[in-house]
C-alpha cells in the first residue's frame, strides 16, 4: 500500500516537473514570439499547422511522461531490490552476532560448572578419605577394646574351669596335662560362655 502511494506521488512530482519544464518553454517560446512579431520580417503559422504542432507537442509531452514513469518504476524496483538485500545482510548479522554471544555465554557458564563439578569431587573426596580413616581409627580402637575384652574373659573363663577341675592348692606344672584334657572337654561351654560374656 505504501509502495504505491510512494509511487503516485513520485509519478506526481514527474509530471509536475513536466508541467513546469513545458510551460518553461511556452513562456520562452511566447517571448520569442513576441519578439520575433517586433521583428521585421513575421513568420505567419496557418491553422492546420499550428493544430499539427500542437498534437505534437501533446505527443512529445504524453512520450516524457511515460518516460518518466517507466525511470521511476525502474528505479522503484531496483531500490526495493536493495533494500530487501541490504535488510536481509543486516538480518543475518545480528543472529550472527547474536549466536556468537550465546555461544561464549554458553562457554563460560560450561566453564564455571566445570570447575564447580571438580570443587565438589575435591571436597567429596577429601570427606571420603577423612571419613575413612576415621572409621579405621574407629575400628581399630574397637577392635583393640574387643580383644583387650576377650583376653580378659578367655584368662577369666581359663582360671574359672581350671579352679572347676583341680580345686586349690594344685601344682599347675604338675598337672598340665590334666588341665589340657580338662580344657578339652569342656571347650563347647567355654566358647558358649567367652560368646555370651565378650
Amino acid at each position: 500500500m505504501n509502495l504505491q502511494v510512494l509511487m503516485l506521488s513520485g509519478i506526481v512530482v514527474m509530471l509536475l516537473l513536466v508541467v513546469v519544464v513545458q510551460s518553461f518553454q511556452l513562456r520562452r517560446g511566447a517571448k520569442q514570439r513576441i519578439q520575433a512579431s517586433a521583428a521585421p520580417t513575421p513568420v505567419r503559422v496557418s491553422e492546420p499547422t499550428a493544430v499539427e504542432l500542437e498534437s505534437k507537442l501533446k505527443a512529445a509531452y504524453e512520450a516524457k511522461i511515460g518516460e518518466a514513469t517507466v525511470t521511476f518504476g525502474t528505479d522503484l524496483q531496483a531500490t526495493s531490490t536493495r533494500l530487501s538485500e541490504q535488510v536481509s545482510r543486516l538480518t543475518t548479522t545480528v543472529i550472527e552476532e547474536e549466536l556468537e554471544a550465546y555461544q561464549k555465554t554458553l562457554e563460560e557458564v560450561r566453564h564455571v560448572a566445570i570447575q564447580a563439578m571438580e570443587q565438589i569431587h575435591q571436597a567429596v573426596e577429601h570427606q571420603r578419605v577423612e571419613l575413612r580413616d576415621g572409621m579405621e581409627v574407629e575400628l581399630a580402637a574397637e577392635k583393640k577394646l574387643l580383644a583387650d575384652k576377650f583376653d580378659a574373659k578367655m584368662g577369666d573363663v581359663v582360671s574359672s574351669y581350671i579352679s572347676e577341675s583341680l580345686g586349690s592348692g594344685v601344682d599347675l606344672g604338675a598337672q598340665m596335662q590334666f588341665i589340657l584334657t580338662s580344657l578339652e572337654a569342656h571347650k563347647e561351654e567355654i566358647r558358649k560362655d567367652l560368646l555370651n560374656g565378650v
